[in-house]
């Protein structure tokens, strides 16, 4: 705790750098299925530059690149907005971008998941446990774990699968162990390898054990039925058996079978002593697309332990940066950032943690916010049933907020989620999915409900109701199709509208489709017929063509075109919006731009990141943000200058926004 307190005198005494408003940026759930009716709640608190939310009534605009929201226009209650994204029709990541209108905040972008089936949702629940009775160490940069012990002390448990061994490496990333000396255990299976390759997901590898085979020298005639026959000693033959053999063996759920190959780089160890950063336990839990937990951990840089904490959790996603701390620390625009959790317990079923911040870089603003805050979290999950948390935001301030979440796979056709939040205790907003499977049709009803309790009295409500049949081919074409009907229904007092109908919708999505060996082009189109009173009446289209092309080794791109005609949407960002996301890196050279524009409506947006490395130890960049919408126009652009030490970056920076030149430390970047 001593460096706990450290930190926050240090941020006091930086407190007098300029800050920016900001917009921070939560969805629930964190991921979805591409199937055109699921629904995700985006999350938008904008706060002023001294971490205050902003006044009741400040309009927020949301966008994204896949997928559609309801209503793209929101007004901030306790400086809260929220939008309900609906899933696009082809899987992907949407780009969702949000600005506050009449206010100084950069805009924010959330990067969201969609997965093309459903079962990918669950393994998100799925986690790898490690113990070594000696020190496991996880590299930052490459997110492997290393451990050795002696009588195959080192335990590596997923799901039903488990191995002990006496050297082990695990690609956390790709599910992929390698082991020496290793027993490995799931199913049938129990046998004892000196080499092994896994694939834990997969349940399948290869290895060198023991086996039986049957071993013969002539096929004979006994009856009338033919039998392998093994050579004796004395020259005779008798009735072959099964002998133990030591080989190259692969391993599947069925058994053991002999291999006739495999390659040798497999079972290579990995040379992991350049990691600029790692942590050492002696207990890792480890979910795969969430975090890595650690028990009794140690965190190094390059040789120097740095902290050493009881219980600690990684998110590898959280930062580009390969240094560990700099998920905990940090220095931007001349103010020190703190981001520290203390975990009151940490277990694959459970965790809780008070987590003190300040110093946050909402957006692409290059400045920091000056407000501080302490959190409570209390996460649970059970496998892939049950998920969900508490969160209780801003303890001791004004402007807390009290969030309960909860995830529930009832069964394998069965699934429910909710939230509730209260900011303030000024209201409260809750949000249900439910989603059921049947025989050749699914159901799904989605709904969420907003309600004062102290202030100006409003209420809003909005559900929907889709039963979908399952997609079928369209002959011989790459094309599927599903046809379904809907219910919605729509209330809010503040603007007085109601909104009620029932309809019919038809989608129509293509398989992936290559164009040549680098591109590939996929597309989806749902129509829908809705009858009743208030907006969104008739006939409703969205549409959209993704076409993703690796250009060459060093280049990528992403464009999109998305359709909409709903009479509402339409109205605010256009019908007609076409998005690119390129990205570029070659030698000293480090290109990102993302832009997105309506082709028929004043909304466009132009995104930048340019770096280039002057020498072995300089880096240049510059960053590009311009959002146009409505009578907004946000304009920012800036300079940096950074020069490297060991594995820091210590660097200048200079911005529009801010109009002065600020001091940064960052992560090495690693090229």
């Amino acid at each position: 705790m001593k460096r706990v307190a450290a930190a926050i005198a240090a941020s006091a005494l930086c407190a007098v750098a300029i800050a920016q408003q900001g917009i921070q940026l939560q969805a629930f759930p964190t991921m979805s299925v591409a199937d055109g009716r699921s629904t995700v709640t985006i999350t938008a608190t904008v706060r002023d530059a001294n971490g205050k939310t902003v006044p009741d009534g400040t309009r927020v605009v949301f966008s994204t690149t896949l997928g559609n929201f309801r209503e793209p226009m929101a007004s901030t209650a306790q400086g809260i907005a929220r939008a309900v994204l609906v899933a696009p029709g082809v899987p992907g990541t949407a780009r969702i971008t949000v600005n506050a209108l009449a206010s100084s905040a950069a805009p924010n972008i959330l990067e969201f998941e969609f997965v093309g089936d459903r079962s990918l949702l669950s393994s998100a629940q799925e986690y790898i446990e490690v113990v070594s009775p000696t020190a496991l160490t996880y590299t930052a940069d490459s997110r492997w774990i290393a451990a050795s012990a002696v009588k195959q002390g080192v335990s590596i448990r997923y799901r039903d699968v488990t191995i002990n061994a006496e050297d082990v490496q695990i690609d956390t990333t790709r599910y992929m162990v390698r082991a020496r000396k290793a027993r490995l255990r799931f199913g049938r299976i129990d046998r004892q390898f000196d080499e092994l390759y896994f694939r834990l997901n997969q349940r399948r590898g290869v290895g060198t054990s023991s086996y039986k085979s049957l071993r013969f020298d002539t096929i004979g005639i006994q009856g009338t039925w033919p039998v392998f026959l093994q050579e004796q000693s004395d020259g005779s033959f008798a009735g072959a058996k099964e002998e133990e053999r030591f080989g190259l063996v692969e391993v599947t759920s069925n058994g053991l079978v002999p291999a006739a190959g495999a390659d040798s780089s497999l079972f290579e160890f990995e040379d992991l002593s350049a990691s600029p950063s790692t942590i050492r336990a002696k207990k890792a839990v480890v979910f795969p697309r969430r975090g890595v937990q650690f028990q009794k951990a140690e965190v190094f840089v390059g040789t120097t332990r740095v902290m050493t904490m009881p219980l600690y959790e990684l998110n590898p996603n959280a930062s580009n940066s390969p240094i560990v701390t700099d998920q905990l620390f940090f220095v931007r625009d001349s103010s020190l950032g703190v981001n520290y959790p203390h975990y009151l317990s940490l277990k694959p079923g459970q965790t809780s943690l008070l987590r003190l911040r300040t110093g946050d870089a909402l957006g692409r603003s290059s400045a920091a916010n000056r407000g501080m805050f302490l959190d409570y979290e209390l996460n649970w999950n059970r496998g892939d049933e049950w998920d969900g948390g508490l969160t209780f935001g801003g303890i001791g301030r004004n402007d807390w907020t009290l969030g309960l979440r909860q995830f529930w796979q009832v069964d394998n056709r069965t699934s429910l989620f909710g939230s509730l939040q209260s900011p303030n205790g000024q209201s409260i907003f809750g949000s249900v999915s439910a989603n059921r499977q049947f025989n050749g049709f699914s159901l799904v009803a989605s709904g969420n409900i907003s309600r004062s309790l102290r202030g100006i009295d409003y209420t809003s409500h909005d559900w929907n109701t889709n039963l979908e049949t399952d997609q079928k081919k369209v002959g011989r074409m790459p094309l599927q199709y599903s046809v379904g009907a809907t219910m919605v229904s729509s209330f809010n007092s503040l603007v007085g509208r109601t909104v009620t109908g029932t309809g019919l919708y038809s989608r129509l999505q293509s398989n992936p489709l290559a164009l040549d060996n680098r591109t590939s082009l996929s597309a989806s189109l749902t129509t829908r017929l809705l009858g009743g009173n208030g907006a969104g009446q008739g006939l409703t289209w969205y549409g959209t063509a993704t076409m993703s092309r690796q250009i060459n080794n060093s280049a990528s791109m992403v464009a999109t075109y998305d359709y909409t005609k709903d009479g509402f949407t339409d109205t605010v960002l256009g019908s007609h919006r076409l998005s690119l996301n390129g990205n570029y890196y070659k030698g000293a050279t480090n290109l990102n731009l993302f832009a997105t524009r309506s082709l028929d409506a004043d909304r466009m947006s132009l995104y930048g990141d340019l770096s280039y490395r002057l020498a072995p130890v300089w880096r240049l960049g510059y960053t590009y943000t311009w959002d146009k919408i409505l009578d907004r126009n946000y304009l920012d652009y800036g300079y940096f200058i950074n020069y490297r030490i060991g594995w820091r970056e210590v660097g200048l920076t200079w911005s529009k926004q801010t109009g002065r030149i600020g001091f940064q430390i960052m992560g090495a970047t690693g090229f």
